[in-house]
């Protein structure tokens, strides 16, 4: 009788710590918020636009941009970059706005980022590799993300 307590209290034992350190993974290393990865992908999405309409040597209306919408994050994994701990977030998001057509704003696109917390709580740093000639990545480059509002003002 003491020895079947004996094993289910093991058992209730194993079954917590179990919980409690799947728990705390969510803890030590979460999820990044929403809005923090569609400032990235928004902040990705202008500087390609700039390189265009600047190849293209067209003055564009700030508000005929295209702007990220529905964002659906699928995975989320932390690793080590460059000796730092980042987390790579992938998912779909759709555009909205600017001149698109019907179709352009119905087609899913996919998308793999990289970020790693800044210096304060609220800092989040987008991660872009730098690939040298033959296509490795010689290093790893950060940039602060920039709330759309802060950034239309500077």
């Amino acid at each position: 009788m003491a020895t079947l307590t004996f094993k289910r209290l093991g058992r209730i034992v194993a079954i917590a710590l179990l919980c409690l350190s799947l728990w705390s993974c969510g803890l030590v290393n979460p999820r990044p918020p929403r809005a923090v990865v569609e400032m990235a992908i928004a902040q990705k999405l202008s500087q390609t636009q700039a390189v265009l309409y600047r190849q293209l040597e067209s003055s564009v209306d700030p508000a005929d941009l295209a702007q990220v919408g529905r964002i659906r994050i699928s995975d989320h994994h932390w690793t080590t970059l460059a000796n730092q701990p980042a987390v790579e977030v992938a998912g779909t998001y759709h555009l909205k706005g600017g001149q698109l057509t019907a179709a352009q704003r119905r087609q899913t696109r996919d998308f793999d980022l990289y970020l790693r917390r800044g210096d304060s709580k609220d800092q989040w740093l987008l991660l872009e590799p730098v690939l040298g000639r033959s296509g490795e990545v010689l290093r790893w480059q950060s940039t602060p993300l920039v709330k759309p509002e802060a950034a239309s003002s500077v």
